[in-house]
């Protein structure tokens, strides 16, 4: 669950370090395991943002303190759904803004410390060595990197990424391929897809097939997230003459975001573990085991209705500020709509065809008239 924090943490300040305040990101687990107590009934759709809320919270209320950078929210969720989930948690956390500490005991006065020995048995007091020199400078001196019991800074760094966590490669592929494809709203779905189906119950999964094909897993997820979204804003589908180009176009970027992606303060072993190079029949395998696991049945994958229905409904207030002139032609391409190109019959393109096709009939009947007038001559 820390990784997931984390990963909320680090998609909120896009320009911070991977090495977190540890004061950070222990109020904002502390939120989330609060939260899961003063919260626990929310809709499904704002459970799926609980863990980014709690970290948005966490980041607002230590940012001055850690003078931490600019926050960029990018819920998971619609910002309707998410503000009204995050001023709820907010109000009932309001009470929470750093980590508790133990409850003190009561209050002991000396004349019942006094009572108390009386009344205890009596202990012999333990034996203590003398201590030798060596260890009397022990506490003194700094520590030599690597010893025993003593992780590092990269060992640690290490830890954090392995086991049980998302692997590192995937949240800044995730963005590059979406920035790349001009998707940068759907990075958050198909990186909650991705840990829903790695890091259920916020561990890392058993299953031997998907930690053997992440990279493949990887492009299906992010395939059917965007034919997801094709389908609510166009209505179309895809067929196999449309599968194979798009298949073509996702391998070609994974190979790209394998050379142009950079994992920060990590070791290239530790940066890209999991990864692997992608064949067409992995991408084919992969598709068909998304379908046949039912992964697509999750929360993560049927809010993207609302990502799209939030996308169409602030395109069409852009709309209407602009002129009429470009509203109509909007309208003409809309696909839902009967005013397309081919029924478009004043267009540019069919005016100059029927003219086209005007004179040519004048020709053929000017021609058909100047011979039937010659055969009545003859006769």
């Amino acid at each position: 669950m820390s990784r997931q924090i984390e990963q909320a943490l680090l998609s909120l300040m896009p320009t911070y370090g991977s090495d977190l305040p540890p004061a950070l990101v222990e109020l904002a687990g502390s939120l989330l395991a609060q939260s899961r107590h003063q919260a626990s009934t929310l809709k499904a759709d704002e459970e799926i943002a609980r863990t980014y809320a709690c970290a948005n919270i966490a980041c607002d209320r230590l940012k001055i303190t850690l003078d931490l950078p600019p926050i960029e929210p990018r819920p998971p969720i619609p910002p309707r759904i998410y503000k009204r989930l995050y001023t709820h948690l907010d109000n009932i956390l309001r009470g929470s803004s750093t980590p508790t500490r133990a409850t003190p005991g009561r209050t002991r006065t000396p004349g019942s410390r006094f009572r108390d020995a009386d009344n205890s048995p009596s202990r012999p007091l333990p034996s203590r060595a003398t201590p030798t020199k060596e260890q009397s400078l022990a506490q003194f001196r700094t520590p030599t990197k690597g010893a025993t019991g003593t992780p590092t800074k990269s060992t640690r760094k290490k830890e954090a990424f392995a086991g049980v966590n998302l692997h590192a490669w995937i949240q800044p592929t995730t963005r590059w391929v979406c920035a790349e494809t001009d998707h940068k709203k759907l990075a958050p779905t198909i990186l909650a897809g991705m840990e829903n189906i790695i890091t259920p119950a916020g561990r890392r999964t058993d299953d031997e097939w998907v930690l053997q094909n992440l990279t493949a897993l990887f492009a299906a997820v992010y395939f059917f997230v965007t034919m997801r979204v094709k389908a609510l804003a166009s209505g179309e589908g895809i067929d196999r003459e449309g599968y194979v180009p798009l298949r073509k176009e996702i391998l070609a970027l994974l190979a790209r975001a394998r050379n142009e992606v950079t994992v920060k303060d990590l070791a290239e072993e530790d940066a890209w573990e999991g990864w692997s190079t992608v064949k067409s029949k992995d991408f084919d395998d992969a598709v068909a085991k998304v379908n046949e696991r039912a992964w697509l049945t999750g929360d993560w994958y049927q809010g993207i209705a609302d990502v799209v229905k939030l996308s169409q409904r602030s395109h069409l207030e852009d709309v209407e500020m602009q002129d009429e002139e470009v509203i109509l032609k909007m309208q003409i391409k809309k696909a839902d709509t009967m005013f397309q190109d081919k029924y478009d019959f004043l267009s540019e393109a069919k005016r100059t065809k029927y003219s086209h096709w005007k004179e040519d009939m004048f020709a053929k009947i000017a021609l058909s008239t100047t011979q039937g007038a010659a055969m009545e001559v003859d006769t």
